[in-house]
């Protein structure tokens, strides 16, 4: 359902913004940790889970505020490279910064911020600091192999 009212958004609106399919998007998943691999570059995965989000809101309203400002400085901003896709179950959204640090994150959280403060909707930042938690390729590998190093000594 939150898929229809997504694509809903995109063309009422005429946001200028393509999201692939889960199995599409995996599949870019997986390009992009083997191209990260050869070419020694990072990126940031996100996750915006639909039903996670529904429930900080009191109503469908705020919810579908919340996605077409998501959808509005995203298509205002996008670099062109960023990669949107459904999730396992379409259970919601999943983003590739490529070749991206955390900063590439908080530049893209502060524009959304910046664009739901234009629309008086200040709910934004609670979300992202408590249910998006950006995971950065390869660093994420190598905090594992440290923790894992540490734990056998």
């Amino acid at each position: 359902m939150m898929k229809e009212q997504l694509f809903n958004l995109i063309g009422k609106y005429r946001f200028n913004i393509s999201i692939y399919t889960k199995e599409l998007f995996e599949r870019r998943c997986q390009e992009e940790i083997i191209r990260s691999d050869e070419d020694n570059t990072s990126f940031v995965y996100l996750e915006f889970n639909f039903d996670q989000i529904a429930r900080k809101f009191d109503n469908e309203e705020d919810n579908l505020k919340f996605w077409k400002i998501f959808m509005e400085a995203l298509a205002k901003n996008n670099r062109g490279c960023d990669i949107i896709g459904f999730i396992e179950n379409e259970a919601g959204l999943g983003m590739l910064l490529l070749d991206s640090k955390i900063e590439g994150w908080l530049r893209v959280r502060g524009r959304i911020e910046q664009t739901a403060n234009m629309n008086n909707f200040p709910h934004v930042s609670n979300i992202f600091s408590t249910l998006v938690v950006p995971i950065v390729y390869p660093a994420c590998i190598q905090d594992m192999q440290q923790k894992a190093a540490s734990a056998s000594t």
